[in-house]
């Protein structure tokens, strides 16, 4: 459910090559995130036609968020099809990864040169990620995790 004075994210990931705790982890994010946004849920490997994760993915989920944060730990043609759609149409962009995760040179050089996307690396991602958010969606983003933490801002 939706509610409309939230900001619209969209957390996307590498899901066929992830093992389940990666894949657990992101759901974590998600949970936390969704304390304060409205955060759009991917159909994932099992539900739906390949038309349908298609459809929902690229034509609700990306084209529908207001900012999209991309998780890189995990190759995946899917995910890199999902940055691209959201660099085309200009959704703020973040990419984040482990620090010990091995990320393209395209993602890293896209950071490098496109003005809606960013990337980050962190250590622990459900510590860190929504701080992330803070550091790349600005104001709108950092009173929605300071309501997640329970501070204020003025």
């Amino acid at each position: 459910m939706t509610t409309p004075d939230r900001l619209n994210l969209y957390v996307g990931c590498g899901l066929t090559a992830a093992p389940e705790a990666f894949v657990d982890e992101v759901d974590a994010l998600k949970d936390t995130l969704r304390e304060r946004f409205n955060v759009f849920d991917f159909v994932g490997l099992t539900a739906g036609t390949s038309g349908d994760v298609y459809n929902w993915d690229i034509g609700h989920c990306v084209a529908d968020c207001d900012m999209f944060v991309a998780v890189c730990d995990y190759p995946a043609i899917g995910l890199g099809w999902e940055l691209a759609e959201a660099t085309r149409l200009g959704k703020p962009t973040l990419g984040v990864a482990h620090v010990d995760s091995r990320v393209t040179r395209l993602v890293l050089g896209a950071a490098e040169v496109l003005p809606t996307f960013t990337f980050e690396r962190y250590e622990g991602m459900v510590a860190d990620v929504p701080e992330l958010v803070v550091a790349r969606f600005g104001i709108e983003a950092a009173r929605a995790v300071a309501g997640i933490a329970g501070q204020s801002l003025s």
